[in-house]
């Protein structure tokens, strides 16, 4: 490649509300520099999403299997919910169930977060399985729920199985 061309050979890097745009490559001289003019594409915008934690302040246990203390669960005004814990059993093999039961202010339930990844027959069970039990898992989980029960959330119920 000609070296003059290669050194003309410039990239444009425009940021715009969080996400990059790249353009050229385009040809630029000192006395015309290059520009580039990027507009927000539909959907990216994203309003402040608010949310609540809640954590466990002892460690659970079901069965032959444990979940540590500090196993926390956010759920956010989307309609979204992650969970992240440690679980370990004393039987290889086992399986840690659990499900997120979501009550209002007055303790009534509003229902069941589904989970994001359909693991066992009903949507609304989380599965983690421990194939040692010499071993700790680190658990990530995801699920959701309709986001007009936000402003109803007073609490959850975690039920647990192993």
């Amino acid at each position: 490649m000609n070296r003059k061309l290669l050194a003309a050979t410039k990239f444009a890097l425009v940021v715009v509300a969080g996400s990059v745009a790249v353009t050229g490559p385009a040809l630029a001289s000192p006395a015309a520099p290059v520009a580039a003019v990027v507009q927000p594409s539909a959907g990216t915008f994203r309003p402040a999403v608010d949310s609540m934690f809640w954590q466990s302040d002892s460690d659970s246990h079901a069965g032959d299997c444990t979940m540590f203390r500090g196993a926390g669960w956010t759920l956010r005004s989307d309609g979204s919910m992650s969970f992240d814990g440690v679980v370990t059993s004393s039987d290889d093999g086992d399986v840690w169930l659990m499900r997120v039961r979501v009550l209002d202010r007055s303790g009534a339930e509003l229902g069941w977060v589904t989970n994001a990844t359909q693991q066992t027959p009903d949507p609304a069970t989380f599965a983690k399985n421990m194939p040692s039990s010499s071993d700790q898992y680190h658990w990530l989980a995801t699920g959701f729920f309709p986001a007009g029960w936000y402003g109803l959330i007073g609490s959850i119920e975690i039920h647990n199985h192993c």
